[in-house]
């Protein structure tokens, strides 16, 4: 079954957004009463980068709903009152000032000094996962698995999971793999770390690992489009994996898995 939509009328009157990683966090701005739901682009693009992962990446999401249209403004790391924005949908990166760092950004000014602000009426969180955080039903970073083995250096890999409806069961178990190497690397390193997340209120939602953003249905963690540096695979295929390691003569783990997976 595909992702469990909730039903929205063509305008819907809610609560007022939350513009913070926790539900506490009071809204920037003061919401309307009512707003047409939500329909995003389907142009077929599933992944975004920005920053290159290591020194910068992508860390505030907020959505601005101007002028009828619905916009999905992510917003690079920074030590300083300057960093970049991008448009998911579109993929259009601007330099933009922001008002306030070292916590949840949700609103900046571009660089025509045009401000954009998270005024979205639909109740749009971008939550800081970490360990055990939860997008719907979905449960990010549960559990970890290692290869055994001594390798000079081999992936650490995330577990995430889908509960039922009842709360009673686990659907899935997943590893939700991406390249973490830099850019320019002919080689694989792979990682699987959940870092922030924003339910879009459709079936799907946007996570972020490393230097990506990836928009997945939350019934499967399946890209929703293209996504070339996303792999999702079963956590029992990863675990077979690991152990049939334990008895080959390898000496490059990410090398071992990106064979086995054939993601090369």
């Amino acid at each position: 079954m595909r992702a469990k939509h909730v039903a929205m009328a063509a305008v819907l009157t809610v609560a007022p957004a939350v513009g913070a990683f926790t539900q506490d966090q009071p809204p920037s701005h003061v919401a309307k009463a009512s707003v047409e739901a939500p329909v995003w682009p389907s142009n077929g693009v599933a992944e975004r980068e920005l920053g290159d992962g290591k020194e910068s990446w992508p860390e505030n999401m907020f959505v601005e709903h101007s002028n009828g249209r619905w916009i999905v403004w992510v917003l690079l790391s920074s030590n300083s009152d300057k960093s970049k924005a991008m448009d998911f949908f579109s993929g259009e990166i601007r330099d933009v000032k922001i008002k306030k760092f070292g916590g949840y950004i949700d609103s900046f000014v571009d660089s025509e000094g045009e401000s954009h602000v998270s005024d979205s009426l639909l109740d749009f969180r971008c939550k800081e996962i970490g360990p055990g955080g939860t997008i719907g039903s979905v449960v990010f970073n549960v559990s970890t698995l290692r290869f055994n083995r001594e390798f000079a250096y081999a992936p650490i890999l995330e577990v995430s999971q889908r509960i039922s409806p009842d709360g009673k069961a686990v659907v899935w178990r997943k590893v939700p793999l991406f390249n973490d190497s830099p850019s320019d690397s002919p080689y694989s390193e792979w990682a699987s770390f959940i870092s922030r997340g924003m339910d879009l209120h459709d079936g799907t939602m946007l996570v972020t690992g490393g230097r990506y953003v990836f928009r997945v249905r939350e019934d499967d963690l399946t890209p929703v489009g293209h996504a070339s540096h996303l792999h999702v695979v079963e956590e029992d295929q990863v675990k077979r994996i690991i152990d049939k390691s334990e008895k080959s003569d390898i000496d490059d783990a990410h090398g071992f898995l990106t064979d086995e997976l054939h993601l090369n």
